[in-house]
């Protein structure tokens, strides 16, 4: 038997933990509320809701109406913030109950802390706003960040790889890290030089005011460019300052609709080209990493494939969803053994590099 063989027959006997750097545990039910009036409750009612279930059209989906409407009834206390703002606090336990009476998912209020870095920096008149609009954007959605000023390019100004971008996020505590790159300044059209009388010849056509470009519009913001990189995946999006925030939010939190299709499920996954145990850590990094992932266990080995034994949110579908938009796995197909086509593994065979 092999070396790595018999070292992965012995991690098999052991229950391996979903990889998580700095699971951060989010006060969902403890909102900033404008007042103790009915109205105040039932707003800050809505804004729990979002960080609750992590998606927005949950502050209006009418399934909620009851339960923002009764907002009163679930205040447990008041408290201040950080800021001395007034803060209600909600019954947590009761408000999830009646979420899932109702049928709809709730994101574990445990969420990947997440470095965010803006390279190059904003310009120092938009840093402060810019910074600002990113914290509340992350407040609002439940999801924990800490904007750091770090390099992440090299010396001609490209992105560091992706594996020392993931390494410096680690380093921090963090499992992930959000790259935002802030759109250009604008730049001003170029004032039209002042003819010389006499300068055109006379038989030039001059043109007419139509055929001229038309001027910029200054203060018309660009795109931001966002880039997050997890031990998993590399998302890539554009768009407003808080685009990042919200996709990567979109991204980790459960899907929109009822609870069941966002339930935790058990499920197999075969991976197959695992010769190495530097392959093997690297696999069962990128598992843990998958959004809705909350353990994974070796259940057999047997010669360059191994089994795992997933507990996965929305079950088989998450993880065959995520892994066939990785390039790190290639969809092989059902597992040859165990109980046939019908509920067998899925089987990826895994790419290093």
């Amino acid at each position: 038997m092999s070396l790595v063989r018999a070292a992965l027959l012995l991690a098999a006997c052991a229950v391996l933990p979903a990889v998580a750097w700095a699971a951060h545990a989010v006060p969902v039910f403890q909102v900033d509320v404008a007042g103790q009036s009915p109205p105040a409750l039932e707003q800050a009612m809505r804004a729990a809701l979002v960080r609750a279930t992590g998606r927005r059209e949950s502050a209006d989906d009418p399934v909620f109406g009851g339960l923002i409407a009764d907002a009163p009834k679930y205040v447990q206390g008041y408290d201040r913030g950080p800021q001395g703002e007034l803060q209600v606090l909600f019954d947590a336990a009761a408000v999830d109950k009646v979420i899932a009476a109702l049928d709809r998912s709730l994101w574990d209020p445990n969420r990947p802390f997440t470095l965010v870095v803006l390279s190059p920096p904003p310009a120092p008149t938009d840093q402060a706003a810019d910074q600002a609009a990113l914290e509340q954007a992350a407040e609002e959605r439940g999801l924990p960040i800490s904007i750091v000023p770090l390099p992440v390019t090299d010396g001609s100004g490209n992105l560091l790889p992706r594996e020392a971008l993931l390494e410096m996020a680690h380093r921090y505590g963090a499992e992930q890290i959000l790259i935002g790159t802030p759109p250009a300044p604008a730049v001003a059209p170029a004032a039209p030089a002042t003819a010389t009388p006499g300068a055109a010849s006379a038989g030039a056509a001059q043109a007419s005011p139509a055929a001229s470009p038309p001027p910029a519009q200054p203060g018309v913001p660009g795109a931001w460019q966002w880039r997050l990189y997890t031990d998993f995946t590399t998302q890539s999006w554009s768009g407003a300052a808080t685009a990042g925030i919200d996709d990567t939010v979109d991204l980790l939190a459960p899907p929109p609709g009822a609870a069941l299709a966002s339930a935790p499920g058990d499920t197999e996954i075969e991976i197959e080209g695992v010769t190495s145990l530097s392959d093997y850590a690297n696999i069962e990094l990128m598992l843990g990493a998958v959004p809705g992932v909350s353990r994974a266990n070796v259940r057999q080995v047997t010669g360059d494939a191994v089994l795992f034994d997933l507990a996965v949110r929305g079950g088989g579908a998450t993880i065959d969803r995520a892994l066939s938009s990785s390039p790190s796995f290639t969809r092989v197909g059902p597992a040859t053994q165990g109980s046939g086509a019908t509920g067998a593994p899925l089987v990826y065979r895994y790419r290093p590099g």
